[in-house]
């Protein structure tokens, strides 16, 4: 049979290396693609309900979607030895295929860092046998690292099982990369050179195939509770953290012996706090510095140490006492929640779950939709992490910000429109929701197009009727004040619009170009971030 470039291509990038697989079923079938066009035949090693493993002469060991395929042969799943019509419709396909049984679950792998692979990794999988009426048995490892998840159905059968390897990202970006693991959580996106190893297999890391955007968080500056510190800015913060303010004296406050904590090295929050703080300046950590092995750890050597000063994620702060962070132009951020979610803390971030396209375990690929389904924001919530339920924030509260606003520049202010925003959000609370654009532009980023379903649902509830919905767009300080005046309508409409394709039609766009910044214009991220669509609710 003829086969394009681009099928051969297609079907290439999915060809994977199954170390140690057991032939389950190990007879001859055809896979055709639903409505024709192209097929392949081979010997069927497995299928779990949505994924055909087939080996082939030509391609060797290849996963095929069962969504995508028709399975032709008296070897196919539930097949009577006669072949199936070339092409049916998906329905039909979906009648045709037998229901999966629970026990073919199977097993899976998840690898990463102690303090999200401690606290949340738990929580999520409680959260899916919860939701699909499993029992969930817990057992450590002869490394307590390890943990394994059995699920049990009400019968007491194990029908799957999740072994958790707290171990690094390191380690496990080495293990997706062979194969070892299904997926890899992480607290900093994949660097280059893992973008680059899994280009070599065909696989794009960053892909929204591969890269899963499943919380968002941010890293604390954590002090002893009577420590007389209230702010650093993070040029204090970097330089402290690569020894060269070695004296508490040097940051203004009594003098004393700065003594560093920081995680493993190999560990998400170490990965994000270089790459968010030392990185950018050149610098690295300190060799002096006091590395415990887990997350609490990190947290409860600093609230015993009145010396102490370390970073760990906001779930973590424990019994220290969190310092805000001064930016350069005189912004002070406080770590929370709502500066989380909005990703206005200078040391917000997103959390990462990888994999190598989808998992062809069952068990990993249910997990992982479930991870970022709404269902799984209350085992975020309950781990203590950010999730990204939206979350209100009184005007009141934001005062500092407006009070900043008004002393601005007189080419980045505007005695016309800022009695207008006033009014608008004077009365009003701010949703956490906030959207994001590049430079000049008003299109929606990847994370973006994500939250506006998940915005739309959120403003169908009761809880919203009868209020005002307000986007309000606003741009960095960039160029002359009327041209971004104009780009940051444009982004308000462009949200509205987007808004109204998911369903919700009643929201006002309003657009106010650079006045309240809510960070920096000076640097490239501080721009970034003022590029954006707020939604109020009045």
């Amino acid at each position: 049979m003829k086969r394009s470039t681009a099928w051969l291509h297609w079907v290439a990038v999915q060809v994977f290396c199954i170390a140690g697989t057991t032939s389950l079923l190990a007879e001859d079938v055809t896979l055709r693609m639903k409505g024709g066009g192209f097929e392949i035949s081979g010997n069927l090693q497995s299928y779990d309900g949505k994924a055909y493993i087939v080996r082939s002469d030509e391609f060797g060991n290849i996963s095929l979607n069962a969504d995508r395929f028709d399975c032709i042969g008296g070897g196919c799943p539930g097949a009577a030895n006669a072949a199936a019509p070339p092409v049916r419709t998906a329905n039909q396909a979906a009648i045709d295929r037998p229901a999966v049984p629970a026990s073919q679950l199977g097993d899976t792998t998840f690898v990463g860092g102690s303090a999200i692979g401690t606290q949340y990794i738990p929580e999520l999988i409680s959260a899916y046998a919860a939701a699909n009426g499993y029992i969930v048995n817990k057992s450590v490892g002869r490394d307590t690292r390890d943990l394994t998840f059995s699920l049990t159905d009400a019968s007491g059968k194990t029908v799957g099982r999740i072994f958790v390897k707290r171990r690094g990202v390191r380690e496990g970006m080495n293990d997706l990369l062979s194969g070892a693991a299904d997926l890899v959580w992480s607290g900093a996106q994949a660097s280059d050179s893992d973008a680059a190893a899994f280009a070599r297999q065909g696989i794009n890391l960053r892909s929204a195939n591969s890269e899963h955007i499943f919380a968002l968080d941010a890293l604390a500056i954590l002090v002893h509770p009577k420590n007389a510190l209230l702010s650093l800015s993070i040029e204090q913060i970097a330089d402290v953290f690569a020894g060269r303010i070695t004296d508490w004296s040097g940051l203004g406050a009594p003098p004393g012996r700065i003594n560093v904590y920081a995680p493993s090295e190999g560990f998400g929050a170490t990965a994000a706090f270089e790459n968010l703080v030392l990185n950018p300046r050149g610098l690295k950590l300190t060799p002096s510095a006091i590395r415990p092995a887990t997350a609490t750890e990190w947290s409860d050597a600093i609230s015993a140490d009145p010396q102490g000063i370390g970073f760990n994620l906001l779930a973590y702060i424990r019994e220290t006492k969190p310092l805000n962070i001064r930016q350069s132009c005189g912004l002070v951020s406080k770590p929370s929640l709502f500066s989380a979610k909005t990703e206005e803390f200078p040391l917000a971030r997103r959390l990462y779950f990888y994999t190598k396209g989808e998992p062809t375990s069952r068990l990993a690929r249910e997990l992982l939709a479930f991870s970022l389904s709404p269902k799984a924001q209350v085992a975020l919530k309950n781990a203590h992490f950010v999730d990204q339920a939206p979350e209100q924030l009184p005007f009141r509260e934001q005062a500092s910000r407006i009070a900043y606003a008004l002393t601005a520049p007189s080419e980045d202010f505007s005695l016309e429109d800022m009695p207008k925003l006033l009014t608008d959000i004077s009365r009003a609370s701010r949703l956490s929701t906030t959207f994001r654009f590049a430079m000049g532009s008003a299109f929606l980023d990847t994370k973006a197009e994500q939250d506006v379903a998940r915005l739309a649902q959120e403003l169908k509830k009761p809880d919203y009727n009868g209020k005002t919905i307000l986007l309000l767009g606003f741009a960095d300080a960039v160029g002359l004040y009327d041209v971004n005046l104009e780009v940051s309508k444009q982004r308000a409409r462009t949200l509205k619009n987007a808004l109204i394709k998911a369903g919700f039609a009643e929201a006002t766009a309003r657009g106010y170009g650079e006045l309240a910044p809510v960070a920096c214009n000076n640097t490239a991220q501080g721009r970034h971030l003022n590029r954006r669509v707020e939604v109020w609710i009045k």
